[in-house]
């Protein structure tokens, strides 16, 4: 028997197919992630709200089909569109950037409503502010802890030292970082690094974006989260190359 569900949701992915429809992929509040189609999306501005857009945010009504993978997408009322996103191409970046994030991180019909409500600071932000690089890995580094992948920058892993005021490393494998004494390799993170990735770990996207952020600090920073992201993607991101064209990310 088939279900109806309706809740918040935002537009994470949507690929044309057919010849009017649209396959979409929603975060929702209350649902989790949900794959469904979109019947006749490409012609439809009554049900679909003029558009499915890339991080549309409003209220989608999706029905279940039993032993289907996709379920449908009967309506999607629109109440932010971002249509402004697609003029400044550092923000269609970082807005194509999260979200496939959360497509890749977040499991099907998990409910993760802290990842949607840092989901749709972030992009209210960026519709407001444009892109942040600060907010960015604030937005990486929460999303990490939402989803319990995060790690502590705060202490060494492995001995529990916590006066780490000289470079230490961050071993992925013991999942944090490591004082000189007890490294077995990894990327080194410099005491300013290290304090930076902790406070990002901890700190609000508006906290983020008052922060004073040096460029050199931002890419050591930017690496580091990579290469913890990178352990739980299932394949490589595809947004992650344009945003890497892009200075200041």
């Amino acid at each position: 028997m088939s279900e109806t569900l309706v809740t918040q949701a935002i537009l994470l992915r949507s690929v044309a197919t057919g010849e009017a429809d649209r396959v979409v992929t929603l975060l929702g509040r209350s649902t989790g992630k949900v794959a469904a189609l979109a019947r006749g999306a490409r012609k439809s501005t009554r049900r679909f709200g003029g558009g499915l857009g890339l991080g549309a945010t409003g209220e989608a009504t999706v029905r279940d089909r039993p032993g289907a993978e996709l379920a449908w997408l009967e309506a999607f009322e629109v109440s932010q569109g971002r249509h402004g996103l697609g003029s400044d191409l550092g923000s269609t970046a970082h807005a194509g950037y999260v979200s496939e994030l959360c497509d890749q991180l977040c499991a099907p019909r998990q409910p993760e409503p802290e990842v949607y409500d840092r989901l749709l600071g972030f992009l209210d932000a960026l519709d407001a502010r444009g892109p942040h690089a600060a907010r960015l890995r604030a937005f990486e580094a929460g999303l990490l802890g939402s989803l319990g992948f995060g790690i502590g920058f705060d202490a060494c892993v492995a001995c529990g030292r916590r006066d780490l005021d000289e470079t230490v490393r961050l071993d992925t494998i013991r999942g944090g970082v490591t004082c000189p004494a007890c490294a077995r390799g990894g990327s080194p993170l410099s005491p300013q690094v290290r304090t930076a990735l902790d406070r990002f770990g901890r700190m609000t996207l508006a906290e983020a974006e008052a922060m004073d952020l040096p460029r050199e600090i931002n890419a050591a920073c930017r690496n580091a989260l990579g290469e913890l992201l990178a352990l739980h993607l299932t394949r490589p991101l595809k947004s992650l190359e344009f945003l890497r064209k892009l200075q200041g990310h």
